[in-house]
């Protein structure tokens, strides 16, 4: 592991900003989730009592596309006003989170972008087609949300950041995963914030004597 040469205090800077972001994040991926079971639903007419099935498949794309970009506003304040920033930060403090930083800010917010803007393109063929490009790099974003939960527990020691690590490897394939994950990373972050708040500052290195002539 790098040595750390900062205070403590700088680590619960960082450390408070990626929690606040994670908070934001929770919030869209529960609506970004819905909109999933949305587009799911729409192939049965039950839900949309009273509607041809063509009706209800226009007026469940609607919701889904109203959800999406909803989802996908909250994910960018989030993600681009707490989140990245505070990882960025963490990666200032300890440059063996670099890599994380870089592939987080690809992809959760280039890759959120593209979602919202294949949303909207979704009546079109070029909005299929963005929004898989969208979900690639969606996918290097949570690698790097992978790198930085295992660095978290190496750094932390707290087994909760490498619970979530796992938990966003098997969102890959089982969404629902992800969005557990990012609550135990936000539980865990605030046992991170308490420990660099309550531990003693380090103290600054005595000055060099130069050796007698």
């Amino acid at each position: 592991m790098a040595v750390q040469t900062t205070s403590r205090f700088s680590y619960a800077e960082a450390y408070r900003y990626m929690r606040e972001g994670v908070l934001y994040l929770i919030i869209a991926s529960l609506l970004i989730g819905i909109s999933g079971l949305v587009s799911m639903f729409s192939i049965f007419p039950v839900f949309f009592r009273g509607l041809s099935m063509l009706e209800a498949v226009i007026a469940s794309l609607t919701v889904l596309v109203i959800l999406i970009i909803i989802g996908g506003i909250i994910w960018l304040i989030g993600a681009w006003g707490k989140f990245i920033p505070g990882v960025r930060r963490l990666a200032e403090l300890n440059p063996e989170f670099g890599t994380a930083s870089t592939l987080i800010h690809i992809g959760l917010f280039w890759g959120i972008i593209l979602m919202m803007i294949g949303a909207v393109l979704l009546i079109v063929l070029i909005g299929a087609f963005i929004m898989i490009i969208a979900a690639i790099l969606l996918l290097l974003g949570y690698v790097g949300l992978i790198i930085l939960g295992f660095k978290l527990h190496d750094v932390e020691k707290n087994t909760l950041y490498l619970v979530s690590a796992i938990l966003f490897i098997i969102s890959i394939f089982i969404p629902l995963a992800g969005f557990v994950a990012w609550i135990l990373l936000y539980i865990a972050l605030g046992d991170s914030i308490r420990k660099a708040e309550t531990a003693p500052p380090t103290p600054p290195t005595p000055p060099i004597t130069p050796p007698p002539l």
